[in-house]
């Protein structure tokens, strides 16, 4: 048993130093001991270590099974449906680990699940026949949703702007992409691109407009303006 004078916890353990202060323990063999004993640290167990392993084993059959049959009856339906089923798993774990996750970077999060999503619905719409209903209607809502969300985080969480800029910038440029696409005539419908598009100009311009000066400098780097 050894004793932090400084700390006055007793310790049953090897190290020369306290693992509060770092200063020096002193042999207690021999002594009348007093004074409170610092408890031993009981090893982490993640609590969803069985849990992930089991839905990893159900996903990876399901992947398997779903392809294997997709093959077996492609030459009667010509459909790629195996595709959904891995493109739809697949978010299913991008969801999973941002919920173990959601206590740090929220900003970030939902600009993945936003790329995410997107691919999803690509996917989806392609297998589908492709009638272009994703590129026309779901990612520039999908676009929409994540600049406003980030906004509303800033406005309601009161952290520095600073600190989100990067993901703002970044929700910002991709809902600036439906209305390129549009114009390369990729798209059909222009009001939801254009929606997208208006949203992330009038973003951009309360960025410069409302930003203070660490912002606007931090801007000018990023940037190399």
């Amino acid at each position: 048993m050894k004793k932090c004078h400084k700390c006055n916890l007793l310790f049953d353990t090897n190290r020369k130093s306290c693992p509060l202060c770092f200063e020096i323990l002193q042999d207690q063999d021999g002594k009348e001991l007093q004074g409170p004993a610092y408890p031993k640290p009981t090893p982490y167990r993640p609590k969803y270590n069985v849990l992930l392993r089991i839905i990893t084993f159900f996903t990876i059959i399901a992947i398997f099974s779903s392809v294997v049959v997709n093959a077996l009856t492609y030459r009667q339906n010509k459909s790629l449906w195996s595709l959904i089923v891995i493109l739809g798993l697949l978010y299913f774990w991008v969801l999973l680990r941002s919920t173990f996750r959601a206590k740090s970077n929220v900003p970030l999060r939902l600009v993945i699940q936003m790329l995410t999503l997107s691919i999803l619905v690509i996917g989806i719409d392609y297998v589908c026949g492709f009638s272009r209903w994703s590129l026309n209607y779901v990612i520039p809502f999908l676009s929409m949703a994540s600049i406003l969300a980030i906004i509303s985080i800033l406005i309601g969480s009161g952290v520095r702007y600073g600190e989100y800029l990067l993901y703002l910038f970044s929700s910002v440029i991709l809902g600036f992409i439906p209305f390129i696409l549009y114009l390369m005539g990729l798209i059909d419908e222009l009001w939801p691109s254009l929606a997208a598009a208006t949203l992330s100009f009038v973003t951009i311009v309360g960025m410069i407009v409302f930003a203070d000066k660490e912002t606007k400098e931090e801007l000018k780097k990023r940037f190399h303006i």
